[in-house]
């Protein structure tokens, strides 16, 4: 989980009319009569009501909160009329677990969940908690904070365990002060405060419209049916629905096996799950194994099928390049209208009061409140504030999004290994080959893909008169090339293989080249160094070009270099030179040196002499793809519309797609010459290595030692424990206690050290065999 800092705070109304069930006046009136008849409530009519449960609650260890919550579902289902009727049950644990010990199995400290699960087992699993509930019998500002962490951690536990949520409510409550939440794939958030005695209605109705809610007000997904499974630690297998796009011809496919779930890692965002597949009819699987995509995608960007049939049809003799759709259409909330997070899951729009909860447990403030405006300093991003981060293209979680996700559904034909899952050099570049051709047609089309990774590049099997090949895929990112449209909340990429202008999101080559041209000027006039007043140092507006997913591809070679290590390679050298690429905390400023700067390239890839060939090969097609950058810089920069958006010339993109498949080529001639193939891989921790969002926690890449096992684990590792209280999650024994504590450089060198003590190479005549699995971190999405 990437833990979100901070959340933003909306009115009670604005967030009850929005996600709650509506409950006719006259049931709600109903249910508070019965409340007060049978003495529940006291004084009713006076300043001072309260609930009777309350004052017996305070002799025992369970939060009162829920003595009053039983209290309101004993009302409603001892009605002696039959207009309230609830498949819903409430679950209290037998006492309230710290945030530091749980794990993914444990429960929240409350919730409801639906009868016939009671019937099913004697356990009940995440896919069965209906709003979780987090309480402590405090309002001490430490244990709301506390209180808040914990519902964020139960709330993401149900959406990432269970394919059928599309939001989940929760509550919390510190003595008498309760909020409600809300989840789902664009934001959290919580309500203003409100005490459960002088607003014991608002606590009712939030009770009342969840026992009588419908199972899709409660955030299960009507066209997604769990399959019952007797193997409570076997991953949910489910019956999803399609309505086709075109037919709107319904069509139901079983799910056989998880092939990408990471994504549900993360909060908020696309929540991208892939499973194989097969048809479903009448009970009977029938037809061959596909695959299936799930995710929500940004309302104003073109459907992935769309942009594949199109791309297909445009440049026919690239679309073996590209997969096959076969179904698609989006889901729909109700039968009414397309799955929208903010036109149909949410009823009204949400009114925030300016204020934010503080929902890290490892904050130094005494606060669990705070102005949105505050000026809070993130220690993962040194030196900066929200502010600047969210115009460097980092989500501001104090704010609620200004975009709407649609939910999205996508079969395709061909079942394929991503470029991450190889271990032969020759499979690897006749992947990334086909990839290339594929990222050229996008660019042909006039599009660019702009989220180019070792997971959105796959070898396909042959199949007809098509051979084994690599295919691109992901396309609900591409985006026009002449779109100049102001951007999403975050940036679209994986860190790893990022280009390092978006990384920086800014023409930085643009900047080198009018610095160094200033430089020139003033030697040659013998004047100081300035440069002239039509620059000004003013860089034109940022824009993704072909160059930058061009540059991406070039990254990801790199990235293949580095992580599949040769036998009896020196494992610190190799760890260290890795780390300073991709990990540092500089890394950005790293990479940026490692690709315009031959020298820095040398040093930090000396080491590699298995991989001497493609090192040299690496740094030829740098030095290319720079000057296709400098030259269309230069071209730019001369005319007069120096300050408006860059445009690579057609010529130029032409000459650098020629320069790469050559590039390419020369790699997979190469890699059959290599003595020794690359090995197994080294395991990887659990943690997460670094965050893209701010505030999110920041975990170094601590690694630890492989067997003869080979292992598939993709490198995105989805974590499975709870997070614990220090802001640096610790998933293995060794990390000591105090390391939490130490100074950011003391944290970098410390984590630095620990992989070392991890990470071995054997050598491949051993009975057994290494490599390193050298993780990266997905990077959140902009438009």
């Amino acid at each position: 989980m990437h833990r979100i800092p901070e959340v933003p705070e909306v009115t009670l109304p604005s967030l009850v009319d929005a996600i709650l069930t509506t409950v006719p006046p006259d049931k709600l009136d109903s249910v508070c009569e019965r409340l007060i008849s049978s003495g529940a409530i006291q004084n009713p009519d006076k300043k001072k009501p309260r609930w009777k449960s309350l004052q017996h609650s305070l002799q025992s260890d369970k939060p009162g909160v829920f003595s009053v919550i039983e209290t309101i579902v004993l009302a409603v289902n001892d009605s002696p009329s039959k207009k309230f009727a609830s498949d819903l049950k409430l679950k209290v644990a037998q006492e309230s677990m710290p945030l530091d010990s749980r794990h993914d199995s444990s429960p929240p400290d409350g919730f409801f969940y639906p009868k016939q699960c009671q019937q099913r087992s004697s356990k009940v699993s995440w896919t069965d908690v209906v709003m979780p509930m987090e309480c402590h019998s405090t309002g001490e500002e430490l244990d709301k904070i506390r209180d808040y962490a914990k519902i964020m951690w139960s709330m993401h536990r149900v959406m990432s365990n269970d394919a059928r949520r599309r939001f989940v409510h929760g509550l919390t409550c510190e003595n008498t002060k309760a909020r409600l939440w809300y989840h789902d794939r664009c934001d959290v958030v919580a309500s203003e405060e409100f005490d459960i005695n002088k607003g014991w209605k608002h606590l009712v109705r939030i009770v009342l419209s969840t026992l009588l809610a419908p199972p899709d007000r409660l955030g299960f997904d009507p066209d997604v049916e769990l399959l019952p499974c007797d193997n409570p630690s076997a991953k949910p297998s489910y019956d999803i629905t399609i309505y086709n796009s075109d037919t709107e011809k319904p069509t139901t496919y079983r799910t056989l096996k998880v092939l990408y779930d990471v994504g549900v890692d993360r909060m908020t965002g696309p929540g991208t799950r892939v499973w194989i597949v097969r048809k479903l009819v009448d009970g009977e699987l029938i037809g061959p194994s596909c695959v299936l995509k799930d995710a929500w995608v940004d309302q104003d960007r073109v459907t992935e099928h769309v942009m594949l049939q199109h791309i297909r049809k445009a440049q026919p003799s690239y679309a073996q390049y590209f997969l096959t759709p076969i179904d698609y259409g989006l889901a729909y909330f109700s039968v009414a209208a397309p799955d929208n997070t903010h036109k149909t899951l949410r009823r009204v729009e949400l009114i925030t009061t300016s204020y934010v909860l503080i929902t890290n447990p490892s904050t130094t403030l005494d606060k669990s409140r705070m102005h949105m405006d505050y000026p809070t300093v993130y220690p993962e991003y040194p030196g900066h504030t929200m502010p600047t981060l969210r115009q460097k293209g980092y989500r501001d979680f104090r704010r609620l999004s200004e975009h709407a996700l649609q939910h999205y559904r996508i079969v395709v034909e061909e079942i394929g290994r991503p470029v991450h899952d190889l271990r032969d050099w020759t499979e690897i570049f006749t992947a990334i080959q086909g990839g290339w051709e594929g990222l050229h047609a996008i660019n042909l089309c006039g599009y660019v893909h702009r989220d180019v990774s070792s997971g959105n590049i796959l070898l396909v099997p042959a199949s007809g008169s098509l051979g084994q090949r690599g295919v691109i895929m992901d396309l609900e990112y591409a985006k026009d090339i002449d779109d100049t449209s102001l951007p999403h909340e975050v940036k679209t990429g994986t860190a790893a293989f990022m280009a390092t202008e978006v990384a920086s999101n800014e023409h930085h080559r643009l900047l080198d080249l009018r610095y160094w041209q200033a430089k020139l000027d003033a030697h040659q006039n013998q004047s100081s160094l300035r440069l002239k007043d039509k620059y000004q140092w003013k860089l034109p507006p940022f824009r993704h070009n072909p160059l930058h997913d061009m540059e991406s591809i070039w990254w990801l070679c790199v990235w293949m270099m580095f992580r599949l290590v040769p036998a009896g390679q020196d494992a610190d050298e190799h760890s260290d030179n890795y780390y300073e690429i991709f990990y540092n905390q500089r890394s950005q400023c790293r990479r940026k040196d490692f690709i315009c700067k031959s020298l820095v390239f040398y040093n930090r890839t000396a080491h590699l002499q298995e991989f001497a060939p493609f090192v040299s090969i690496m740094e030829t097609w740098s030095t290319a793809l720079n000057e296709h950058y400098c030259s269309s810089y230069e071209k730019h920069d001369t005319s007069n519309n120096h300050l408006k958006n860059i445009r690579v010339e057609s010529d130029v993109i032409q000459a650098s797609y020629k320069h790469g498949r050559a590039f390419l080529q020369q790699l997979e001639e190469a890699s059959r010459s290599l003595s020794t193939p690359p090995v197994a891989f080294l395991e990887q921790s659990n943690d997460r290595s670094f965050t893209t969002c701010a505030g999110d926690s920041t975990a170094l890449p601590l690694m630890k030692t492989g067997t003869t096992k080979q292992s598939t684990v993709r490198p995105y590792t989805k974590t499975t424990k709870r997070p614990r209280g220090g802001s640096f999650p610790r998933t293995i024994k060794r990390c000591k206690a105090s390391f939490s504590k130490l100074t950011q450089d003391e944290r970098i060198r410390a984590g630095l050290t620990q992989r070392r003590e991890r990470l071995f190479v054997a050598d491949t005549s051993g009975r057994f065999s290494v490599s390193v699995e050298l993780p990266v971190c997905k990077k959140a999405r902009r438009a």
